[in-house]
């Protein structure tokens, strides 16, 4: 019999307990897709989304590795809705309103693009060929604090992807034309989360 009880710990394998990053810290940030169970053609080939069981809400898992400054390497999660039961006022379900401004601005967050630019330019860097475009992309994130419910603990959130427009934006270390080159250069085939060649090794931690 192999007795394990006593095995010396390894200390540096505990986990560390951090706490929560203060609402409104603006940080840069490399997104980082995670696989879900549906597919929504609409949005790009590979199964991205998840579907409530009870209700039309259906949802991509994004998570968030901080780059530099005092948060550096922590992570945060989010998510990205595409569908619910309540309809905006634009015929859609509201959800997809939100989720479809959410996403929009963290290609422009990530491609340093302003809103209000309308140029030739500016518009096709708006375009993706599907979720997964998103995967590794940099973006200015400023962070928020989601309240817990049912029994789990408060947790950060993505409160906004700012833009250049912002005065709170934080540009990327590497020059705006280099950044937009490099977000572009993400091939959008779908593959699992784990294989991302184009996420840093130490974000997919």
């Amino acid at each position: 019999m192999l007795n394990l009880n006593n095995v010396p710990q390894d200390q540096s394998s505990q986990k560390q307990e951090f706490s929560l990053i203060p609402k409104g810290t603006i940080a840069r940030a490399v997104i980082i897709v995670k696989q879900g169970d549906i597919e929504i053609p609409e949005f790009g080939n590979g199964p991205w989304f998840k579907k409530s069981r009870n209700t039309s809400a259906k949802w991509m898992e994004l998570e968030f590795t901080i780059i530099g400054g005092e948060f550096d390497r922590r992570k945060f999660w989010d998510r990205l809705f595409v569908d619910g039961d309540k309809m905006g006022k634009s015929g859609m379900p509201q959800a997809k309103e939100i989720g479809l401004r959410t996403l929009k601005s963290l290609v422009e967050s990530a491609r340093n693009i302003d809103p209000a630019d309308m140029s030739p330019q500016a518009q096709q860097a708006r375009n993706i060929s599907g979720m997964f475009d998103l995967n590794a992309m940099e973006i200015c994130a400023k962070i928020g604090i989601k309240k817990g419910s049912n029994g789990y603990a408060d947790q950060n959130s993505l409160m906004a992807a700012l833009t250049p427009n912002s005065k709170e934006f934080i540009a990327s270390a590497q020059a705006p034309v280099m950044q937009t080159s490099i977000a572009a250069a993400v091939t959008p085939t779908p593959r699992p989360p784990q294989a991302n060649g184009a996420v840093p090794a130490w974000a997919q931690r």
